[in-house]
């Protein structure tokens, strides 16, 4: 059956449109990088040779000789409260994956209750014979 030319007019139309918003969407992407940059610039370039806040800051910490605890004490708080978050999301992340995967084993026998199991872990755990 032949195209009419009613659509392929309507066709041509939705190309330009489409290009059009393409290259919109490429100008908004380099303005929007551009303007970080000219951000930084006249940051970098007003802030340049001047004492900052933050440079009185750190000399006050290595003045109070607290560098020693604060080294040791800093890296080690990060280290146990991110292992601690990691520890909480994985343990939300099985527990999601359990509820979800009976949710959609019943609902897969109700569409095909020829279909077989695919054997993975309902736990969200990786198989050991995958290692």
């Amino acid at each position: 059956m032949a195209r009419r030319d009613k659509d392929l007019d309507h066709e041509y139309r939705m190309r330009v449109v489409q290009a059009v918003s393409l290259g919109w969407q490429g100008l908004v992407k380099l303005g929007c990088v551009a303007l970080v940059c000219t951000c930084i610039y006249f940051s970098v370039r007003e802030l340049a040779g001047r004492q900052t806040w933050a440079d009185v800051e750190f000399k006050v910490i290595a003045d109070l000789k607290a560098n020693k605890y604060f080294g040791l004490i800093l890296p080690w708080g990060v280290a146990v409260l991110s292992s601690g978050w990691a520890v909480g999301e994985r343990k939300l992340r099985q527990r999601h994956i359990n509820r979800v995967s009976s949710e959609t084993s019943v609902m897969q026998k109700l569409i095909d209750p020829g279909r077989r199991s695919s054997q993975l872990s309902k736990k969200g755990e990786t198989n050991p014979e995958d290692y």
